[in-house]
């Protein structure tokens, strides 16, 4: 298995899973429910929004204390989750003191400006970095849980209103995470996570229960594989030729 993603609400999946049956969650769930309704509060915002943007949410917001139990249950190492800023402090909370390790940023270099100019804009989000008890290990050393890149300009053309660039989820998965181990992503999207996974030589599982979304991940997923197979094959082809 490269890559399993499922459709369907991941609150039931994740109840069925084993103790520890996964090396890793590396997620962006749906932030707060204000996050949400501001972005359909009206019929200007949410135009204002798929012309600049490409982000018109049309999925609500969920609490951290609702899945951070289970995700942390379920992992034998690391849980990353992207979260709005101000939500820190509640994953820090639903993830208890033998969960929590820190906060870390997402800066993004590109992000919108604030429209309506009464106010700055929001320049970063939130990653909150949990651990099950025991040992931890990453690979980044002693650098700062800083990660610096460009929002996706694609989201229209990919069809999902808030995906993360693959450079910033490839990133994480090199930094968290070793060949060959399996990352589960819960709120799975447009599948960013699992093609990273996938391209970087990790085994992937996914949830989201929006058929569309699931639809678009899973195309995602299969033309990553293909093309990853048809590289593969060249690479192959060329060492074949200089034995010759």
């Amino acid at each position: 298995m490269t890559w399993d993603l499922r459709l369907g609400d991941c609150l039931e999946g994740l109840a069925a899973l084993p103790d520890k049956s996964v090396d890793h969650v590396i997620t962006d769930p749906p932030f707060t429910q204000r996050t949400s309704e501001n972005a359909r509060r009206s019929r200007c915002n949410a135009e204002r929004a798929i012309d600049r943007e490409g982000r018109f949410i049309d999925f609500d917001g969920i609490v951290p204390g609702a899945f951070v139990p289970e995700l942390l249950r379920v992992s034998r190492r690391w849980v990353i989750a992207f979260c709005a800023l101000e939500q820190l402090g509640e994953y820090a909370e639903a993830a208890g003191a033998s969960g929590w390790i820190r906060s870390g940023v997402w800066i993004k270099d590109n992000g919108a400006p604030q429209f309506t100019g009464d106010r700055p804009a929001q320049g970063s989000e939130g990653v909150a970095i949990m651990h099950p008890e025991g040992k931890k290990r990453w690979n980044g050393g002693g650098k700062r849980a800083t990660w610096t890149g460009s929002v996706e300009k694609d989201a229209r053309e990919i069809g999902h209103p808030t995906p993360k660039p693959v450079a910033l989820m490839e990133a994480l998965v090199r930094d968290f995470t070793d060949p060959g181990e399996t990352i589960l992503d819960p709120f799975a999207g447009s599948g960013t996570t699992g093609v990273a996974a996938v391209r970087l030589g990790r085994k992937f599982i996914g949830w989201e229960r929006d058929p569309k979304y699931h639809a678009i991940a899973a195309k995602r997923l299969a033309g990553t594989k293909e093309q990853l197979g048809l590289l593969e094959r060249v690479r192959l082809k060329h060492e074949q030729g200089s034995l010759l």
